[in-house]
């Protein structure tokens, strides 16, 4: 018999309450072989951010990890400390009303992985990095974050 890996009781529900917030806002994740495990990963390496409100309810989540490439976060957990390109693999808001959420992303992105060359979206578009920080803390005239 294998032995069983022991997880920190606090790790697992924090991963519980983060792919909880996932299956809610991305529907497709409900099929995935083991959304659980991935977001153990993530917050393991400091790839998974949570705002809550003062109840403790999630009201936002990025999930993101530094990649040599673009193209490299196609692959699951692939992920360079010294990639010059942070992979968005979630970016989930509930609280657009809140003038802080934008702000407070970015500048955990800042403290987290410091200056990169480009940012990548679920494997859509990849943007300057420095630009897109700048721009998330801004709200345009009718309150929608430009972040392009």
């Amino acid at each position: 018999m294998e032995p069983r890996l022991q997880i920190d009781p606090m790790l697992l529900e924090a991963a519980t309450q983060t792919a909880c917030f996932i299956k809610k806002h991305h529907p497709q994740a409900r099929e995935w072989s083991d959304l659980l495990g991935w977001c153990i990963w993530g917050i393991s390496y400091g790839f998974v951010t949570c705002l809550r409100n003062d109840d403790g309810r999630i009201v936002a989540l990025l999930a993101m990890r530094p990649v040599k490439d673009p193209a490299d976060g196609n692959l699951a957990y692939k992920h360079d400390a010294e990639g010059e390109c942070i992979f968005v693999d979630f970016l989930m808001i509930e609280d657009h009303d809140d003038s802080r959420v934008w702000p407070t992303l970015t500048e955990i992105m800042r403290e987290r992985f410091g200056p990169r060359k480009k940012i990548a979206f679920t494997r859509l578009a990849v943007h300057d990095y420095e630009h897109f920080l700048r721009n998330t803390s801004k709200k345009n005239r009718i309150g929608v974050p430009n972040y392009v």
